[in-house]
């Protein structure tokens, strides 16, 4: 069984019939085989339904009490004269005696248990009736072949569907389902049947084959379900019955964790959304939405006490009901606190604050205590996520934001720790109260992040575009630093054009070649000085080797006395050597220093002298000529020419970051194009899911890029740092922005900060707003450069009975929330959690819209509806629901489960129609009316 409160879907065959059947080939089948058999075909549900006969219940069900296979005790019957057969089936907790009893009733004496050919002479209507009140259900066994309701007129027929209790219909043939019977089908269906049929004395005509087709008609025009059964045929085209057939036709019908006759007779109600034929693709009905909550339990706070507080969820619909102060709403507060999922609620200011006050520890201030949790209050959340279950513990609680959580994964029945704890953004779900919807009614913009939340796409396009912006707006900071750079670029060429022109004055008196011959000279005796320089340090080196000759002997008592003389005068010779050697050494110190002297005078006499000299001398009488008339700085000229080749050295430097600048102006460029082009495959990719998923025939959504000027008006305050004030001037900027094509009119709009920013001359805003864009960093400037608006979301709606779409802005309270609401239920995966939607609504707008959006959207996500209307969970078909109990002193559940529970059905009379008496009081008045 699957591992979840409530509903679930049960693969059932509710035809079938046991060697009890005197036509059932194989006379030799224990009722031990009859099970395996069932079981290996995957079945969980099937009807002992022999020919009008019960004996072959009692051991079917001994043998299955140890399986989880459910065994509905019924009967073939065979109705009067027309030989209609009907299948009756009983409740699991039924026996055969019951079914016996019935068929007694019906006039079928015992002899004739498990003939075929026996029959009542009762009629279908009074087979009904006898069943009816027997607690048993009719079921009209294979209407569109041999013995089924082609017999009936189709007035007596359509008062036979019209029963209260004849819910649902047998059907055998998928081509009478999916084609009008019509003649250009005919020579179709004929063949088919006469096949189908092969070992019929008498061929399927076409009158037989248009009798079939209307029991199918007529049925499906009553809305009656339509169930395949197998009837379990020896072998394909054999009337006889045999093991093999089992489970090879079925029905999916959804039921309560129980399988009960009432669980068929729910089914049977809401054929739609509980029935799954095998004229249809079924692979994926059993199936669970990827994310969902399994279960949650509270501990030790003021409003559970000391026992835990423990509820599971179903995968589809659950629905939380009890009356004030039940505590029905606290559990998705709770849910909400151990997620902190509070940031839908940023702009709800009493929503947060009331969340605030529950989600903390427990205090009193004055008379009102506030607060649930004490120092060992702990919240568990068991979360299903792509068929994994992980466990959310919370503990040390002191607020959403400050409390001590721990991720536990199950693999392998050992519960795992997640160490990471970013992970909890993965277990997804939405939340929205009431107030929420009602005012994202006064705001559709809102519901952006709604849709962007469900289309993959357009997360990682915000992810590319967050790129593009940070790529642009280091690109501009790389610009700006370029731009810092090149401000002194012009003074550089001034600088330079000024030095060339003072070397040009200077060039023309005639110094240059003076000044460039002595400078030679100046190059070559810097040359050989550095050669003297040279021979010195050697001279130096050498001369503080000297004292490395004076060496000290040994000891001569180092010695002994045998071989002193010896070694004393062969240590005497070698210390005279020494001497000898540095007496030498001196000699070759003093004789390099002599080379030096000797160059130096050699150097004095040389023609080379001689020349330098004159070239000075030429020099100091050419600049003292020029000097004399006027001429300054003739010295510097060697400075200039220096400084003008530095500065030519910077200019070149400057003329790269020139190109840099030039070619990052042009990647930035390419980033603000993807920015923007990304925007617009954000918007495309908003309007194709609302085209895929809004088809409901009362709203109408629209996407309008850009337009989006509450958008606008905020991120402009945020650049410029003011959250209020400049109204008028806001006014101005939209009216530019917005009348036109916005992605031409941001240009404009840009252009006048432009203006405001550097030249202090846009005439569009006032002058304090000219100060405020003055303060803007240049970093802020960047960002307006780049910003767009974002998308306007428009919410249309039809009213009741209209031709044309409104806008929202003029519906009521109701009609706003209620197309909001169907906006929300339109689409999405993961789980959406519900406290009291339909506070804004009348019960007409929840029954014809509500309703129907929480049935389909179930088929694809987990909702948790907190809710006291008795439409959502009785014709919303909760899979689950759970009733909380008013009169505890702590929060608890009362009763819990299906609506075809007794329990459950009395609740929701009680709770939400104000008793049984007041419901039946109500109804009793509306048939007069």
């Amino acid at each position: 069984m699957q591992d979840f409160n409530g509903a679930r879907w049960y693969k059932c065959d509710l035809h079938l019939h046991t060697t009890a059947s005197r036509c059932f080939q194989d006379r030799e089948v224990t009722a031990q085989q009859w099970v395996d058999r069932a079981i290996e075909q995957g079945l969980d549900c099937v009807a002992v339904t022999d020919h009008n006969s019960p004996n072959g219940i009692e051991e079917i069900q001994e043998v299955a009490k140890t399986t989880n296979l459910t065994i509905f005790p019924g009967v073939e019957i065979t109705c009067d004269s027309s030989k209609v057969h009907l299948l009756i089936l009983f409740d699991p907790s039924k026996k055969a005696t019951d079914v016996g009893d019935f068929l007694i009733q019906c006039e079928i004496k015992r002899d004739d248990f498990g003939n075929e050919l026996a029959k009542t002479v009762k009629s279908i209507n009074e087979v009904a009736d006898i069943a009816f009140n027997n607690d048993a259900m009719v079921i009209p066994a294979h209407i569109d072949e041999f013995n089924g309701l082609e017999s009936l007129g189709n007035q007596n027929l359509l008062e036979f569907y019209k029963r209260n209790d004849i819910n649902a219909v047998q059907v055998v043939h998928k081509i009478f389902n999916e084609n009008e019977f019509t003649n250009a089908n005919i020579k179709t269906v004929l063949p088919y049947l006469n096949d189908y049929y092969e070992n019929s004395p008498l061929p399927i005509d076409e009158a037989t084959a248009k009798k079939w087709y209307n029991t199918v008609k007529l049925s499906k025009e009553s809305d009656l379900a339509l169930l395949t059964f197998s009837d379990n045929p020896h072998e394909p085209k054999n009337s006889k019955h045999g093991l093999n057939g089992i489970g090879s036709r079925f029905t999916y019908i959804k039921m309560d964790e129980t399988p009960s006759l009432e669980g068929l007779r729910q089914a049977f109600l809401l054929p739609s959304h509980r029935i799954v034929n095998d004229f249809v693709d079924a692979t994926s009905i059993t199936d669970k939405p990827e994310f969902w909550i399994k279960s949650i339990t509270i501990m030790n706070t003021t409003l559970t006490g000391t026992v835990p507080f423990k509820i599971g969820f179903n995968p589809q619909l659950n629905t939380i009901i009890g009356g004030r102060g039940s505590g029905k709403s606290s559990i998705l507060r709770f849910i909400r606190g151990v997620f902190n999922r509070t940031s839908n609620l940023e702009n709800f200011t009493e929503l947060i604050k009331e969340h605030n006050s529950f989600y903390k520890t427990n205090e009193v201030k004055g008379t009102e205590s506030i607060g649930v949790f004490n120092d060992v209050s702990t919240i568990e959340v068991e979360f299903v996520r792509k068929d994994f279950l992980y466990r959310v513990k919370a503990s040390n609680i002191s607020s959403s934001v400050n409390q001590t959580i721990e991720i536990h994964k199950l693999v392998d029945e050992v519960w795992v720790e997640i160490e990471n704890g970013e992970f909890l953004n993965f277990l997804e779900f939405e939340q929205y109260s009431q107030k929420q919807i009602f005012e994202i009614s006064k705001d559709p913009n809102a519901l952006l992040d709604r849709i962007d939340l469900n289309v993959e796409e357009i997360s990682q396009l915000k992810d590319k575009r967050e790129v593009a912006k940070e790529n642009f707006l280091k690109s501009c900071s790389t610009i700006r630093t370029h731009q810092v750079s090149l401000k002194s670029r012009l003074k550089l060429i001034t600088d330079i054009d000024d030095l060339k022109k003072k070397l040009e004055t200077l060039d023309k008196a005639g110094i240059k070649e003076l000044m460039a011959e002595k400078k030679a000279f100046a190059e070559e005796e810097k040359l050989l000085n550095d050669y003297k320089e040279q021979i010195q340090v050697l001279a130096n080196q050498l001369d503080g080797l000297k004292t490395e000759f004076d060496i000290e002997q040994p000891d001569e008592a180092g010695f002994s006395e045998s071989n002193r003389e010896e070694l004393k005068t062969i240590l005497s010779e070698v210390k005279e050597a020494l001497s000898t050697k540095a007496t030498e050494y001196e000699a070759l110190i003093t004789s390099i220093s002599q080379i030096k002297t000797d160059l130096e005078t050699k150097l004095t006499s040389s023609q080379w002298k001689q020349a330098y000299t004159t070239a000075i001398t030429n020099y100091d009488v050419k600049k003292a000529e020029l000097e004399a008339e006027g001429v300054e700085n003739i010295d510097q000229y060697e400075a200039i020419s220096k400084d003008i080749e530095d500065k030519e050295e910077e200019l070149v430097a400057l003329d790269v970051i020139k190109e840099k600048e030039r070619l990052e102006l042009i990647e930035r460029a390419k980033y603000q194009e993807e920015f923007v082009q990304l925007s617009k495959d954000i918007t495309d990719n908003r309007k194709t899911f609302i085209d895929d998923n809004v088809t409901d025939d009362k709203i109408r959504v629209k996407i309008k890029p850009f337009r989006n000027q509450t958008s606008f008006e905020l991120q402009v305050r945020k650049i410029i740092g003011k959250d209020t004030s400049f109204e008028e001037d806001f006014k101005k900027l939209k009216e530019l922005c917005f009348q036109g094509n916005v992605e031409q009119k941001i240009k404009e709009v840009k252009d006048v900060f432009r203006k405001n920013f550097f030249d202090d001359n846009a005439d569009i805003v006032g002058g304090h707003f000219k100060n405020a864009v003055k303060g803007i960093t240049d970093a802020g400037m960047d960002e307006l450069e780049l910003f767009m608006p974002e998308d306007e979301v428009v919410v249309e709606y039809k009213p009741e009975n209209a031709v044309t779409f409104k806008s929202l802005s003029t519906a009521s309270a109701g009609q706003r929330t209620t197309a909001i609401l169907t906006f929300l239920l339109s689409f999405g995966t993961i789980p959406l959690l519900l406290d009291q939607p339909e506070d804004d609504l009348d019960n007409r707008l929840v029954y014809d819209l509500i309703v129907d959006r929480l049935k389909v959207a179930k088929g694809s996500r987990q909702i948790i509806v907190v809710t006291h209307n008795a439409n959502i969970p009785v014709n919303g078909d909760a899979e689950y629901i759970i009733s909380m109990d008013s009169e505890s002193q702590f929060t608890s559940v009362l009763h819990s489960g299906t609506v075809e529970r007794e329990e459950i059905k009395k609740e929701i009379c009680d709770v939400m129609e104000g008793s049984e008496k007041a419901f039946k009081m109500r109804s009793d008045r509306y048939k007069l009316v």
